[in-house]
């Protein structure tokens, strides 16, 4: 079951996926609208096996030219959003003893970045929230994780594509100086949270997963592979 504030695009989605995807409207900053998902998801399938928590919202500027109310904005969504689904799908999976809870981070929530801040501070945030219900569930059969990418959709750029195609060399070394280099591809940050959903990872919880070819690792300098 798919949610999400853009409908049609969501529903074209459900449609793409064909019979057993469906969508329901949902705002993850309003509790009411988890209620409605939950209840529209546990009338179609009788279960919630599992939430993966991936409405994201970016904002790039520097605290000094970021407003109170953006970096409210970013917190809502990144960190108040996964927080109130979590409180929803609790004590359906409570009953059934079982659940696995995927959210999806970002290796700003692993690094600090410069003209992130409202963004990385979200993100730090939800890692929190997911080892503090990572303990708090485990007994209850619920596993909380965090996939933690380096990239994502590309329309959460779209704001800044002008400026940022200004910087292609600094963009360029910030995805080449990695272990692995290039762009994080979404089927790759998929599989990771497929893996943290599914039985696979069956005792894996409070988790961090970097799916960042290698960049929380370090920074690659190339001429010192020649020594």
């Amino acid at each position: 079951m798919l949610g999400d504030i853009r409908v049609e695009a969501g529903e074209a989605v459900a449609r793409e996926l064909g019979d057993a995807a469906s969508f329901v409207p949902l705002d993850v900053t309003r509790e009411e609208d988890w209620q409605r998902a939950v209840g529209h998801a546990l009338a179609l399938h009788e279960t919630i096996d599992v939430l993966v928590n991936n409405a994201g919202r970016l904002h790039i500027g520097t605290i000094r030219n970021t407003t109170a109310e953006q970096a409210r904005g970013v917190v809502d969504v990144n960190l108040m959003g996964p927080f109130l689904g979590i409180r929803a799908v609790v004590p359906a999976m409570k009953a059934q003893r079982r659940g696995s809870i995927v959210n999806v981070g970002s290796l700003d929530g692993l690094i600090a970045m410069n003209g992130v801040a409202a963004y990385a501070a979200s993100k730090w945030g939800l890692r929190g929230l997911a080892k503090s219900a990572a303990l708090e569930l485990g007994r209850d059969g619920i596993r909380v994780n965090t996939v933690c990418p380096a990239g994502g959709n590309p329309e959460m750029y779209g704001p800044w594509m002008e400026q940022l195609s200004g910087m292609l060399d600094e963009m360029l070394a910030y995805t080449e100086d990695r272990g692995i280099p290039g762009e994080v591809s979404l089927e790759a940050i998929a599989d990771a949270v497929v893996f943290l959903a599914s039985d696979a990872s069956r005792h894996c919880t409070g988790v961090d997963l970097p799916v960042d070819g290698g960049a929380h690792a370090g920074r690659f300098l190339r001429g010192f592979n020649e020594f």
